[in-house]
């Protein structure tokens, strides 16, 4: 019997492999038998994400290697945690939320998503074949609840702006390239618990229906499942794991 889960040797580009969910999945999937290509900025081989020319030159390097790109995972994206003194301006007002760090959010979890996409998306055209991934967010569907912050701070309006564009970004790349068979979908997660703040937790769970925040490791699946011939008649869906959050 085929199995239709099988990942092994797919080349799957991960951008932001070495940050917290990206080095969750590359480990995953590397443990799946997949060929992970990190592009992160740091690391052995850094790649910077918003520059064209820069991630032309890495996509063409894995063709010429591997000869093909089967999967495309998003992730990289710049998040403040809770609790964090080194990110104070993500936490302003939104009357003073600072414009140049809105503009360097949406470069980084938007718009160098749509420029991978563009480098990958000729070869996986060429393939007849292909899965991309774009991690967004709960918050892309529903509006931050401010109260789970201390007081006087306010969830990153660049940050709920940029993973609710995620979602248009997917649905128009899934309707341009459904022709070439390549699927395109979102990964729609909530929050995952990071050493945060024990109210700041406790809070966060109380918005859910399993009452808790997602464990390390716990949207591997996720991944795995829509990078597979598991999802294959699924594109332009944005699959939600928030322990229930939204539909509250």
């Amino acid at each position: 019997m085929k199995n239709i889960f099988s990942i092994a040797d797919k080349v799957i580009i991960i951008t932001g492999g070495n940050g917290f969910l990206g080095s969750q999945f590359k480990k995953y999937l590397d443990q799946c038998g997949a060929t992970t290509v990190n592009f992160d900025k740091t690391g052995e081989n850094p790649v910077d994400i918003t520059n064209q020319k820069e991630v032309i030159k890495n996509v063409e390097e894995i063709i010429k290697k591997y000869g093909r790109i089967d999967g495309l995972v998003n992730v990289a994206a710049i998040n403040a945690s809770p609790g964090s003194e080194t990110a104070k301006d993500f936490w302003k007002p939104y009357e003073d939320f600072p414009l140049e760090l809105w503009k360097k959010e949406l470069e980084v979890n938007l718009t160098a998503a749509h420029i991978i996409t563009q480098a990958a998306a000729p070869h996986m055209m060429k393939q007849r074949s292909g899965s991309i991934i774009y991690v967004s967010s709960d918050l892309a569907m529903i509006a931050p609840n401010n109260s789970i912050y201390d007081q006087g701070k306010f969830k990153d309006i660049a940050y709920v702006t940029s993973k609710t564009g995620i979602l248009g970004l997917m649905r128009s790349w899934a309707s341009y390239l459904g022709r070439y068979n390549i699927r395109v979908n979102a990964a729609v997660p909530g929050g995952m618990f990071n050493n945060q703040p024990e109210d700041f937790v406790k809070r966060n769970s109380n918005l859910n229906m399993l009452g808790r925040m997602a464990k390390k490791d716990e949207y591997n699946g996720v991944i795995h499942f829509l990078l597979s011939e598991a999802s294959s008649y699924m594109t332009g869906a944005s699959l939600v794991i928030d322990g229930g959050r939204t539909a509250l």
